[in-house]
């Protein structure tokens, strides 16, 4: 049986109805998809439990501060920043209880962070004086770093953030930077937890973002084997 990818929700605004909704970008269920998993969003809080021992792994998103429909950006801006940070954590420690498998990215990994009890630094250019909206860059992998046994010591990635990790919390490890000293990859200890500041769902396949950078595939292929070797393990 194909692994299920529990996929969380990301707040959202139904433009005709005026409520609040929960969505994901395309190319999270895709990519889970094209790894061999089958995709399954979470849309409540409430239900994380249930989900956590239904589904096999969980893929924590990014953020959707970049939606379309740019009059409702700020509305949705608001609303992920208020309930986001509450829905990621509920839903991660619903998975670690579960020792299931976890992956997340950008907002994902900030989430994971503040979980586990690290702080984020927001607008950090601002001080540090570095740009990592709307760019691309080199990624420096550690020796832990999964991203870096599939693609190498060094590989360019996307960069789509404005928060970034101040302070690492108790139990996480970095395993992989930017040359500027931000940290783009974590891991946890002794749970199976990983997370990616940048977006590996938006570089696979032929029209990937940055087009130097490498296919991701692999890292989605990787992260749904492991949820099935864990599964199958138990």
């Amino acid at each position: 049986m194909k692994p299920i990818i529990a996929i969380n929700g990301a707040s959202a605004f139904d433009r005709q109805f005026f409520t609040k909704g929960k969505v994901a970008f395309k190319a999270y269920p895709q990519a889970v998809a094209a790894a061999g998993g089958v995709p399954l969003m979470v849309p409540s809080i409430h239900s994380v439990d249930e989900y956590a021992w239904l589904a096999d792994g969980l893929l924590l998103t990014g953020s959707l501060s970049f939606a379309p429909a740019p009059a409702y950006t700020p509305l949705v801006n608001k609303m992920e920043e208020k309930e986001r940070p509450i829905f990621d954590s509920a839903l991660v420690l619903a998975f670690a209880k579960a020792k299931k498998p976890i992956m997340g990215v950008c907002l994902g990994l900030q989430c994971i962070n503040l979980t586990f009890g690290g702080t984020l630094k927001n607008h950090f250019k601002l001080e540090d004086g570095v740009e990592h909206m709307l760019t691309a860059h080199p990624c420096i992998a550690g020796t832990e770093s999964i991203a870096g046994k599939l693609f190498g010591k060094e590989f360019i990635i996307n960069s789509r953030h404005e928060r970034r990790i101040d302070t690492l919390a108790p139990g996480l490890e970095a395993t992989a930077w930017s040359p500027d000293g931000v940290i783009e990859e974590i891991k946890h200890e002794s749970l199976p937890i990983w997370a990616f500041e940048w977006h590996p769902e938006r570089m696979r396949g032929d029209d990937r973002d940055p087009p130097e950078g490498p296919d991701t595939t692999p890292l989605f292929e990787w992260f749904v084997n492991t949820c099935a070797a864990v599964r199958d393990a138990e």
